[in-house]
């Protein structure tokens, strides 16, 4: 077996894992907490978390330089060289701590958060994602003694405070850090005033609509949100998987001037996502809204349709700005981020006091789209990526909006999406190209 698929296997494997848990977390975190103190409470902390996980992205300035050049270092045989970025990108998530006299919990979920961020960028760029899945499987049991406690944000304090302990043993115990030299820290700082700004994007469409609806709607509508997004997120955890996996190799390929390797990957994992991705989500409208209604005592409307439609396309451009972002080409990644973001943005003024979560939603999926018809560009123009490769989506999503005549029309819908793409799912179902990928 070759070293990639090695590398892929293993980080496949750990993320599945790690990014499970973590997505299964925030699912039990919005049931529990709804059940015990009410939606109008759970859109509150939802709030809270939310600005804390937001104020976390500057806090961990350095992590997704710290994984690419950790990665590119490791390809290029430079681990002194990958010694030397890891103390000032841990030191700097301690900033927040200057919050405690404001906010002690909006301080430390921040603090704790960036941490988080940092090392599970730096795990999966020296190529040691399965002790991330050690860690997120140990510090989930402190999640779940969290409900023990009657603290509304006791499980994400345990849970993320865990990490942060963990990850100080473990760059002492291996002996990763460095002292750090001028020529990796201006790498460090170049690649991260792009790379910043592209990630505070993502992580304001995905934070956003908890603190966006409590404060243009309230309280009781940001608990709605909170509940339809803690299902409609879980999708998203799927290419997280591969992103963790692959965007290592992005920058290991790209490191090697294997160029090609990168548009061969980028496209194999876009068809796989959109094929898998399109299929869960036909089965999650037929079934999901009375199941979700249920675990949440009250029904979430509408808007969980439309959610989904928005975390296909999340998922769909996913592969693409990641080769982006792994590679040169960060800056147009972060272009086309940014855009996507301040769209949203002004939607939701416009939209979340007219129709309340619905408007959430609708902006949301506003904002992802602009971000993949950016990303298709560009990796289009730069990387050789064919826009072919979306077809599939614009199948699935014109079938799926047929829940809004009826049930039956959608599964008439899901039987003609599963035609239309049968040839397709014989090739992704030869996932062992994928896993062969190109022998180095």
């Amino acid at each position: 077996m070759s070293y990639e698929r090695r590398v892929l296997l293993r980080h496949s494997l750990a993320s599945i894992i790690a990014l499970g848990l973590t997505g299964i977390s925030r699912f039990l975190y919005n049931v529990i907490v709804s059940r015990r103190f009410g939606v109008e409470e759970l859109g509150r902390a939802n709030s809270l978390i939310s600005q804390a996980f937001f104020l976390a992205i500057p806090l961990s300035f350095f992590a997704v330089a710290l994984g690419k050049y950790a990665s590119e270092f490791l390809g290029s045989n430079r681990e002194e060289a990958v010694r030397s970025i890891t103390l000032p990108s841990f030191l700097l998530p301690l900033a927040g701590l200057l919050l405690l006299p404001f906010n002690v919990y909006l301080s430390l979920l921040a603090v704790f958060r960036g941490i988080q961020l940092t090392i599970r960028n730096f795990l999966y760029g020296i190529h040691r994602g399965e002790h991330y899945a050690y860690l997120i499987t140990l510090a989930f049991l402190g999640f779940l003694t969290g409900f023990l406690v009657h603290d509304v944000f006791a499980p994400y304090l345990l849970f993320l405070g865990f990490i942060s302990a963990f990850a100080l043993v473990y760059l002492v115990k291996f002996n990763l850090i460095g002292r750090p030299r001028k020529r990796e820290l201006k790498l460090l700082l170049s690649y991260s005033s792009f790379a910043f700004l592209g990630t505070l994007s993502g992580v304001f469409l995905i934070q956003g609509p908890y603190f966006m609806s409590e404060y243009l709607a309230g309280a009781e509508v940001a608990g709605k949100v909170s509940a339809v997004l803690s299902a409609a997120f879980l999708l998203t955890y799927l290419p997280q998987v591969l992103q963790s996996a692959i965007m290592p190799l992005f920058s290991y390929k790209y490191g090697k001037n294997e160029n090609e390797y990168i548009k061969f990957l980028a496209e194999k994992t876009t068809r796989l996502l959109i094929l898998v991705t399109g299929a869960a989500i036909f089965v999650l409208m037929l079934l999901g809204r009375e199941v979700l209604s249920f675990f949440f005592s009250f029904d979430v409307g509408p808007a969980f349709y439309i959610a989904l439609m928005a975390m296909e396309v999340y998922i769909s451009y996913n592969p693409s700005i990641v080769a982006l972002n792994s590679t040169a080409y960060v800056r147009n990644g972060t272009i086309v981020a940014l855009l996507g973001a301040v769209i949203s943005f002004l939607s939701w003024l416009y939209l979340i006091p007219l129709s309340g979560s619905i408007g959430v939603m609708l902006g949301l999926l506003l904002g992802y789209w602009v971000i993949l018809i950016g990303s298709a560009h560009y990796s289009r123009k730069l990387l050789g990526i064919s826009w072919g490769i979306y077809s599939p989506l614009i199948v699935a999503l014109a079938l799926q909006s047929l829940i809004f005549l009826s049930k039956i029309a959608l599964l008439i819908g899901f039987l003609t999406f599963l035609a239309y793409g049968r040839k397709d799912v014989k090739e992704i179902l030869g996932l062992l190209k994928f896993f062969r990928g190109r022998e180095s």
